[in-house]
């Protein structure tokens, strides 16, 4: 038997109960029968002596030695000098065939369905699936990213070509459209610093700017090349 760190506590109706596991399966003491059936101490141990031929041993029921009680304490369990009888779930429901009262049908299907029951055993198989599933995930997340970048790089391209071309030859031309031509790096990034220091002597030297209609910030200026030209040098 597993001795846990910390006991695992169930509530089965109004009573919470430590669960058991010896041998490879879940089992309760008398106690605990008496307990979650509101029952007098004692009145579960009386009916296993009453139908003892009836129970069989192994299959119904294990006695553990007393010298196994260091097992039980983590579950608050003390083992008697005579040993300690545990119940199986075919041991269980045979000592509780004559307990016909709501409460004890209604006790009997939790122990059954929740008590009784082991969960699955996880192995690493199992846990394989979803690992996968989660670099999946993840590989789909940064996709997603890329995408998007690549969705957003390609709209900048195409409103610097818009621009680009309603400019013309006027001699004007957007700072987005001017960086795109020069083949300048992270051209949206660069081309609003151009375009503060292309307004800025603008404003000083009285050179007019023009305006270019952007989907995304309604208005765009455009400058002088000359004066485009001039800023760039200057960085």
């Amino acid at each position: 038997m597993k001795t846990p760190v910390e006991t695992q506590l169930i509530t089965i109706g109004e009573a919470t109960v430590p669960v058991i596991e010896y041998q490879g399966r879940r089992v309760v003491t008398f106690a605990m029968v008496d307990q979650v059936h509101h029952r007098p101490e004692g009145t579960a141990r009386k009916r296993f002596n009453d139908n003892k031929e009836r129970i069989i041993a192994g299959e119904d029921f294990q006695l553990v030695d007393y010298s196994k009680m260091s097992e039980f304490r983590t579950f608050g369990i003390e083992v008697p000098t005579r040993g300690l009888t545990l119940l199986t779930q075919s041991g269980y429901l045979m000592l509780v065939k004559s307990f016909t009262d709501d409460l004890a049908w209604n006790v009997q299907r939790e122990l059954v369905n929740r008590y009784f029951q082991l969960p699955p055993a996880k192995s690493k198989a199992h846990e394989l699936p979803r690992s996968v599933q989660l670099l999946v995930e993840q590989e789909e997340r940064l996709q997603r990213v890329v995408d998007e970048q690549h969705r957003q790089q390609e709209q900048i391209n195409a409103i610097a070509k818009r621009q680009e071309d309603m400019d013309g030859d006027t001699g004007y031309m957007t700072a987005l459209a001017f960086c795109r031509r020069e083949n300048i790096p992270a051209p949206l990034v660069f081309a609003q610093k151009l375009g503060r220091q292309a307004a800025e002597m603008c404003r000083k030297l009285g050179i007019r700017m023009g305006s270019v209609p952007d989907e995304r910030w309604g208005d765009v200026n455009s400058y002088l090349i000359a004066v485009l030209v001039e800023c760039l040098a200057n960085k």
